[in-house]
């Protein structure tokens, strides 16, 4: 393939090109990994970047996705940074109880000897170089049984574009961002193909295309859709009383019931539309979406297991639900309820218990905030506890050492946690696939975030499994928990346009 200038642009056209200058900044990165290979006689990880301009994320993730079958879209509240990957330069798998593990491992010998080049921008939240992306199922066991997500499945991007916070008042004006071309070689790679492989791909992904949402908008066929509840209302009351059966007998103290609504459609879904929606109507959520495949796992979650930053450490304790109001005094109504009532608080503790003890084995000053916080969202509103602590100076513990420690929390699956889980797989008979799973990004240094991978749907063309849950304890009343569900659905059901 020949070397032909990619220009990368806001959207107002200004921008700058990929031009001679980077084309031998980025092959020279390659040689050096290509040395590097045939010393070595094993692959060797090069990644070149440099700082550039964008526009909207979810503007450049809707016309950059249609060039692969892997990408990954990430726009989070907590440092207001944005991610976008495209493309796979080397994927991580695991498969199993160790499957965190495995792709940890992986990681880290990718990274032990990489080799980098061109200039990094500055001024970017927090995470550095060449990132793995993706996640984890809910249990080792899903994807294997169904063939649909992987157990285990992070990334390194071929491209991945991480932009700063925007500044108050520049709405809609390009925000300083970094560019970031990564390839494995090997030992009989050749080079300059690598590097102009990449160039195309940043061509491809980063020149604008003024009329794509035209012809997106003029592409769309009226939709139609009908829906299963898998399991059907009744049976799945039937597991709720069930379960609490079980908790009044000693044999768990809670356990976290999901259910299904999957979707058939008569055309496929718009993502990019559906995104759009999600990040309109739920601020303060994490947007995420992964293509791998035929399938896409997105959704706008208001919780995240946890971030490390600068040795820091962050966890979230979210775990205790009520509607919204209709009117700020029925909101309010709700919110003295929540707050108020002794089984959601002791629900709630046993989720910052566990959180505390996970922490304490790798950090310091382990701290939870107190009382718990009301999180308000669209449809409902949580109790919140953040739980923070300081990675202790002999710790080597990473994010994904922490993922692996903490997921899933009692918020997710149950406690005891083997107990619950133990009665969800005889019991639940659900594909939860990466439904309350976790999704987000490493950095070779240990530093990253991962998000609890709920409010989320799973969609393969115009087929969609939407999920929700509830923790159940003793005295849990099947048709409230059922009501929960639904409004935890909703959602979702209002992003893909389902009514």
């Amino acid at each position: 393939m020949p070397f032909t200038s990619a220009s990368v642009m806001s959207p107002e056209g200004k921008g700058s090109s990929l031009g001679p200058a980077d084309h031998g900044s980025l092959l020279d990165t390659c040689e050096r990994a290509l040395g590097r290979a045939r010393g070595f006689q094993r692959p060797i990880l090069a990644s070149w970047s440099r700082p550039l301009d964008v526009g909207d994320p979810v503007s450049v993730w809707s016309r950059a996705r249609r060039s692969t079958q892997r990408s990954f879209l990430w726009q989070s509240p907590w440092d207001g940074g944005s991610l976008v990957a495209i493309g796979s330069a080397r994927a991580l798998r695991g498969r199993g109880e160790h499957r965190v593990r495995a792709v940890r491992d992986g990681w880290r010998t990718l990274v032990k000897d990489l080799v980098t080049g061109g200039v990094a921008a500055t001024g970017l939240p927090v995470g550095e170089g060449p990132l793995a992306i993706g996640g984890f199922s809910f249990r080792a066991e899903d994807a294997y049984e169904t063939g649909r997500l992987p157990d285990a499945l992070m990334w390194v991007p071929a491209l991945q574009i991480r932009s700063a916070v925007p500044v108050p008042g520049a709405e809609g004006r390009p925000v300083p961002a970094e560019l970031r071309l990564n390839a494995v070689l090997l030992h009989d790679s050749d080079p300059e193909q690598v590097a102009d492989s990449l160039i195309h791909l940043a061509h491809l992904c980063l020149t604008p295309d003024p009329d794509a949402e035209r012809r997106r908008q003029r592409d769309r066929p009226g939709q139609t859709c009908h829906s299963t509840e898998l399991p059907g209302a009744e049976d799945w009351k039937g597991l709720v009383r069930g379960a609490t059966d079980r908790i009044r007998a000693g044999e768990f103290e809670k356990v976290v019931l999901a259910r299904e609504v999957r979707v058939t459609a008569s055309a496929p879904f718009d993502l990019p539309a559906a995104v759009e929606r999600m990040r309109g109507a739920n601020p303060g959520t994490t947007v995420f979406a992964v293509d791998h495949e035929e399938y896409t796992f997105l959704g706008a979650t208001p919780e995240y297991l946890v971030q490390v930053g600068d040795r820091t450490v962050h966890a979230l304790g979210l775990a205790g639900t009520t509607p919204r109001g209709a009117t700020p005094e029925q909101d309010e109504a709700c919110e003295r309820e929540l707050v108020g009532s002794a089984k959601i608080r002791h629900e709630h503790e046993v989720v910052v218990s566990m959180l505390r003890d996970a922490l304490a084995d790798s950090c310091t000053d382990v701290t939870a905030e107190t009382p718990p916080q009301v999180v308000k969202l669209a449809n409902v509103q949580h109790l919140s506890t953040k739980v923070r602590g300081r990675l202790a100076e002999d710790s080597t513990a990473g994010v994904l050492d922490l993922v692996e420690a903490l997921h899933p929390t009692p918020a997710l699956g149950g406690h005891p946690r083997a107990q619950a889980l133990s009665w969800l797989a005889d019991n639940e008979g659900l594909d939860r696939s990466w439904y309350a799973g976790v999704v987000g990004w490493a950095d070779r240094s240990g530093q990253g975030q991962f998000a609890v991978a709920i409010r989320s749907a799973l969609l393969d063309g115009p087929t969609a499994s939407l999920y929700a849950g509830c923790g159940l304890v003793a005295d849990s009343d099947p048709e409230a928990e059922y009501a929960e569900t639904c409004a935890k659905l909703r959602p979702m059901m209002s992003a893909l346009g389902i009514e």
